[in-house]
């Protein structure tokens, strides 16, 4: 058992690789993942994609944690607005599959939940990240009332949103995004 790093730093090469290896996770799962797979992908050797990751085991994880670290910054470097509601949304939007990186972040969030039932390694990471995730929602709320209970249902209005709109056309965003909004008035309250 390797001990993953959510803070792993990614060269630029490895961070390239790691990218392959969630576009083929994004559009044929887990079990499409190989070493040959990775580098014809990645348009790298294949002892290079190995120099960055020398298993299955690691290159999986290490697709995990970047596209963990990528819907980080999108978050934290999302243009809010003032107004304290709609920075919610606009922050929570960048984690749904509205196309692009984002859809192929969402199916990685997705996939790994999945597999973390049956994969205890993937169990430790995805957890991580989920407590992660909602322990600063309970520091964004505040001293407001049942922080820890509006951040169970925020983070299950965003899988469920997620889970549901994975094979929605980029042409519903709105639509996500609207429900994202009126999800989050009446978990919030605003």
């Amino acid at each position: 058992m390797n001990d993953f790093s959510l803070d792993h730093q990614f060269s630029e090469s490895a961070a390239a690789v790691a990218d392959a290896t969630i576009r083929i996770i994004a559009s044929r799962g887990l079990d499409a993942v190989s070493v040959r797979e990775v580098a014809k992908e990645s348009g790298f050797a294949a002892g290079s994609v190995q120099y960055h990751a020398p298993n299955k085991e690691i290159l999986l994880a290490h697709a995990f944690i970047r596209s963990f670290q990528r819907q980080n910054a999108r978050v934290v470097g999302a243009q809010v607005p003032n107004d304290e509601f709609e920075a919610w949304v606009v922050r929570l939007s960048e984690l749904l599959p509205l196309g692009g990186e984002r859809l192929e972040d969402a199916a990685i969030w997705v996939t790994y939940g999945s597999a973390s039932a049956t994969r205890d390694w993937i169990a430790e990471l995805y957890g991580q990240v989920l407590h992660d995730f909602q322990h600063s929602v309970v520091e964004a709320l505040g001293g407001k009332e049942h922080a820890e209970r509006k951040s169970r249902l925020i983070t299950a209005l965003v899988n469920g949103l997620t889970i549901d709109n994975l094979g929605a056309p980029e042409s519903e965003a709105d639509r996500v995004v609207g429900d994202l909004r009126e999800g989050l008035r009446l978990i919030l309250g605003g």
